[in-house]
């Protein structure tokens, strides 16, 4: 999966070139909270795209959080709204859509840009096509068919510009990769390929133009009006409980920049409940102690929607009281709370509407439990089995076929989250951010999707294809053959700050390479001969890390460290990227390198020069000076011999 692909970068906000703009100084001890506040620096105007403190915005970088924005800084400082935006999103794609031909229509010109007129039938691939629509210019940020510019909305694909900014630049564009038949290949295609090759990766899909509903309505009453309510269920009931007590693990995207994730974990959780479109759902909604800084909220969620907000759910805001819900959709029934914990308790009840589907909670449920649900609620859209860390949406007609065990499955996914965790330095009891996320992960099925695995914002998608959500189900496959599922999670997990250009689809594998070994398997690195290409590329006169095409031959590179310095590597380089000021975190390729040969060494205590010698990758004049002044020992043995099945030198 591209890192920076599918629903592209950081939305840049652009201004208009030539009008003025009030802007606070920036100041590194204040809080920037909200996405979209402008500041200047340096005579330059920036704005955030997540939370953010300290960070200089001059030295923020492409993907960092502050992105500069056209204008002038007024001499009167106000701080101006700007509309919020998200991190890029980690994917991996799926057989890119061949693009079709450009529209035959007369192009217009407008201060020096010439823009065809948008059509919908052609395939924007590439980010920074401009196109005119009803006499405004406007430019792709991700791969598109059919999305109205208009409608696009201010973080969808299409971004209105002015002529003066009409020449679209480079970025990063879809990796694309075939579908699998076993385990994920992340070799990249340029076509969609018949049925599935080898691996799965993350995956594009062309997704039709969202259908855009009503907006949803919320008419809570002056005080809580006296409606019949269900007695909630007891623990361990089939019929999911209409009362809830809402979680309140915070504010998603905060841990996420701390710990240098890419994409926000889920904010739903799950009722049990789902609807259809027409169908009314009475909402009470109280809490105690001090009023929340943010409202919860109900979200009326498609597992079909494929878009990077989940822009086609019906989200409505509670008010305290009773609230009154049309829906719009057919869909799942989530709660979302994204304040920040207060001292008292958020209460949600399910007054009345709302029909129950298959909701497996692990401890709460058994198997026997499973089975009936099923049974019972054979009517139900969505089957959802929920643990402590992982959340999975499925088909009713996939869940059946596929969930072996669930209280084996969630139980598994749980360990496995619980070693990636592990793998970069996080714990239960650690000091923020180095403490696991209150938020679960979130796998759904995404049953129109042609491809094979993603990873996103709020989830990872796998298609209908019953190789690709068996995996995801079966806790059998998943513990032998759950490399797509692992690498996928993987992806949530992966650090940019060392994931150079090329590398997305490499370093990922190291989650799914640490979750294999931890759960007893033989490495697919021993099993599929990947061990045989490393050798004969390490055994060539000269080598060139960046020309080495074999994206698992790279990946034993960064494996090896694994295998030399202890399971607990990883954890160590972890540790020591977030503990970096973002004064300090590397923001281009070449810094990303070499900056990783220096915590790699930091964190095996030794100078590791030889060993990246030796895999073709150059150490700098800079780094070299660098390494001698950290006390380091002298690496003599050959560590790059090692292998899974030989691990031959361990210095310590």
């Amino acid at each position: 999966m591209n890192f920076f692909s599918k629903a592209g970068l950081v939305a840049a906000i652009i201004v208009q070139a030539g009008v003025a703009h009030a802007a606070t100084e920036w100041n590194s001890n204040t809080v920037y909270a909200e996405p979209g506040q402008i500041v200047s620096y340096q005579g330059q105007l920036y704005t955030n795209g997540w939370w953010t403190k300290g960070e200089n915005p001059a030295s923020s970088g492409p993907w960092g959080v502050w992105r500069t924005v056209s204008g002038q800084v007024a001499a009167t400082s106000a701080p101006t709204a700007a509309p919020s935006s998200t991190a890029a999103p980690i994917l991996t794609a799926s057989p890119k859509p061949t693009a079709s031909a450009a529209p035959t229509s007369t192009p217009i010109s407008t201060a020096g840009s010439t823009a065809n007129a948008w059509n919908p039938a052609t395939t924007y691939a590439d980010k920074g096509n401009i196109v005119s629509y009803q006499g405004e210019l406007y430019r792709n940020e991700w791969w598109t068919r059919g999305d109205v510019p208009s409608a696009s909305g201010a973080f969808g694909v299409w971004r209105k510009i002015s002529a003066a900014t009409a020449t679209p630049a480079a970025t990063a564009k879809p990796v694309v990769t075939a579908n699998p038949t076993t385990v994920p290949t992340l070799a990249p295609t340029t076509a969609p390929t018949a049925k599935p090759t080898a691996t799965p990766v993350i995956t594009v899909k062309p997704s039709p133009t969202p259908v855009v509903t009503a907006a949803p309505t919320a008419a809570p009453t002056l005080t809580p009006t006296a409606t019949p309510t269900a007695t909630p269920a007891p623990v361990g009931s089939l019929i999911p409980p209409r009362s809830l007590t809402l979680e309140q693990p915070g504010d998603i995207g905060t841990l996420r920049a701390a710990q240098l994730r890419s994409f926000n974990h889920s904010p739903f959780q799950s009722t049990g409940y789902w609807v259809q479109p027409g169908d009314v759902l009475l909402v009470n909604y109280s809490y105690t102690g001090s009023a929340p800084n943010k409202q919860p909220e109900i979200w009326l969620h498609n597992i079909d929607d494929d878009t990077w907000n989940y822009d086609t759910a019906q989200k409505v805001k509670l008010n305290v009281g009773s609230n009154s819900i049309v829906s719009n959709v057919k869909a799942a029934v989530y709660v979302a709370a994204f304040n920040t914990p207060t001292n008292g308790e958020l209460k949600v009840e399910l007054a009345s509407g709302g029909r129950v589907m298959p909701r497996f909670v692990l401890g709460q449920h058994t198997q026997d439990d499973w089975l009936k649900m099923l049974s019972q609620n054979g009517d139900a859209p969505y089957a959802e089995l929920v643990s402590k860390r992982m959340m999975l949406t499925a088909s009713l007609a996939k869940a059946m076929r596929h969930v072996d065990d669930p209280v084996a499955l969630m139980t598994l996914w749980d360990e496995i989250v619980r070693l990636e965790d592990e793998q970069y330095g996080i714990k239960p009891g650690q000091a923020w951010p180095h403490n696991p996320t209150p938020h679960r992960f979130h796998f759904v099925e995404l049953a129109p999707y042609t491809g094979w695995m993603y990873a996103w914002q709020y989830r990872m998608a796998s298609a209908s294809a019953d190789g690709a959500i068996g995996a995801v189900l079966n806790s059998k496959k998943l513990k032998t053959d759950g490399w797509g599922p692992w690498h996928e999670l993987g992806h949530q997990y992966q650090m940019s700050t060392f994931t150079w250009k090329d590398q997305t689809e490499v370093t990922v594998n190291l989650s799914s390479a640490y979750v294999q070994r931890g759960l007893g398997q033989p490495s697919r690195y021993e099993t599929q001969g990947t061990w045989t290409k490393t050798f004969a590329f390490l055994n060539q006169p000269t080598r060139d890390f960046a020309t080495q095409s074999d994206l698992f031959v790279r990946a034993t590179m960064f494996w090896q460290l694994d295998l030399a310095f202890g399971k607990d590597f990883y954890a160590k380089v972890g540790t020591s990227y977030r503990n970096m000021s973002a004064a300090q975190r590397p923001t281009t390729d070449y810094a990303e390198q070499q900056t990783f040969i220096v915590e790699a060494s930091r964190a095996a205590g030794y100078d590791l020069t030889p060993f990246f010698t030796q895999w073709g990758i150059a150490v700098s004049t800079d780094t070299q000076t660098k390494l001698r002044g950290m006390g380091l020992k002298t690496l003599t043995d050959p560590i790059w011999l090692n292998r899974d099945s030989k691990v031959l030198y361990q210095p310590r």
